[in-house]
C-alpha cells in the first residue's frame, strides 16, 4: 500500500517517515520502505513541498491513503485540503490538535489521531482497496545503469507487470520491452498492484508518466473537450497560462469552460478529471478540475 505523508512543514513529514520505515530515495519526493508481519508499506513524501506543487501532485497520484499531520492552520494547509479535495482523495488518517475547517471537505472522513503514535496504529491497520484488473502504473523514475541499461522505477495502480510484455509510456507513445522485474531488490516474475517496482527494459529512455498495455483506453491529445469547474477557494482571477496536471503529467496550457489547449500532449482517460493549476500563485495554486468528456 502507498501513503501519502502531507503537512506543510517537512520536519513533521521526516518525522513521521522515520517512525515508520527506513528511506530508500530522496528527490523532489522521497520513499520510505516499512514492513510490517510480512505486509510492505511504501511512504511517499513530496519533499520540495511546499516550494513546489508538483512534489504534492505527484505523491498524490501514487498514494492509496493519505496522513495529513497539522500544527497550525495556515494558508498551505488550506491549499492541501482543496488538492485532497479535488483529486478525491477520501482515505486518510489526521493527526491535528488544533481545529480545522473540516465541514463539507473530503477530510471530515478521515480518521482521527491524537498524535503520530496513534496515527501509525491505525495506519496500520488500513487495507488497501481492490485494484482494477486492468494494468496501469506510474513512472516516477528513468535512469541508465552500466550492464544492465535502461531502467525505470515506478507503482502499480492496477493490474500487474509481467517479465517480457511489451507496453506503452504515455503520453510519449514510447514502446517497450521489460526484461527483468526487481521489487524490495529481489528478482521477481510479475509486479502485482500496490508494488513499487523496478524494470530493467528494452526501449528507449523513459520519462515521468503512464505506463499501459499496448491496447488501452487512454487518449492522447493537445486539445481536451470537457468541463472546467474553478475552487470556490480560489478568488483570484485566471490570466494567461496555467498547468494541467493528472497522473505524473504537468503540461501547461490555457484554459476555458469547455477545453483544455495545451503546449504538449496529456494522456488521459475519458471522464477523467484533470487538475488545473496556477503554479505562480502566491495564495493557491490549485485552480480547479476539468473533467474530460466522456
Amino acid at each position: 500500500m502507498f501513503v501519502a505523508v502531507l503537512s506543510d512543514k517537512p520536519e513533521l513529514r521526516e518525522k513521521f517517515c522515520k517512525l515508520m520505515g527506513n528511506e530508500t530515495r530522496k528527490d523532489d519526493i522521497s520513499f520510505y520502505s516499512a514492513s510490517y508481519g510480512g505486509r510492505i508499506l511504501t511512504l511517499v513524501e513530496p519533499t520540495l513541498y511546499p516550494d513546489k506543487i508538483q512534489p504534492l501532485l505527484y505523491s498524490l497520484s501514487i498514494a492509496d491513503c493519505v496522513v495529513v499531520l497539522v500544527d497550525a492552520l495556515t494558508p498551505k494547509v488550506g491549499e492541501m485540503i482543496v488538492a485532497l479535495n479535488a483529486m478525491r482523495m477520501d482515505k486518510g488518517i489526521l493527526v491535528s490538535g488544533v481545529q480545522l475547517p473540516l465541514a463539507g471537505t473530503i477530510l471530515d472522513k478521515y480518521q482521527k489521531a491524537a498524535d503520530m503514535d496513534a496515527a501509525k496504529e491505525k495506519l496500520l491497520a488500513l487495507q488497501r482497496d481492490a485494484a482494477g484488473e486492468n494494468m496501469m502504473a506510474l513512472v516516477d523514475q528513468a535512469l541508465s545503469v552500466k550492464s544492465v541499461g535502461n531502467m525505470a522505477l515506478g507503482i502499480v495502480k492496477s493490474g500487474k507487470i509481467t517479465k517480457h510484455e511489451k507496453l506503452f509510456l504515455l503520453p510519449a507513445k514510447k514502446e517497450i520491452e521489460v526484461r527483468s522485474i526487481q521489487i524490495n531488490d529481489a528478482d521477481a516474475e510479475e509486479a502485482p498492484a500496490g508494488s513499487r517496482f523496478g524494470i530493467a527494459y528494452k526501449g528507449e529512455p523513459l520519462e515521468r508518466g503512464v505506463l499501459v498495455p499496448l491496447r488501452n483506453e487512454f487518449q492522447v491529445e493537445q486539445v481536451v473537450n470537457g468541463r472546467f469547474s474553478k475552487s470556490p477557494f480560489f478568488k483570484d482571477e485566471l490570466k494567461g497560462r496555467i498547468h494541467a496536471y493528472t497522473n505524473m503529467q504537468f503540461v501547461e496550457g490555457t484554459v476555458t469552460d469547455n477545453d483544455l489547449t495545451l503546449l504538449q500532449p496529456l494522456a488521459f482517460e475519458k471522464g477523467e478529471i484533470i487538475l488545473v493549476v496556477d503554479a505562480s500563485n502566491q495564495k493557491l495554486r490549485i485552480v480547479g478540475t476539468f473533467q474530460s468528456k466522456w
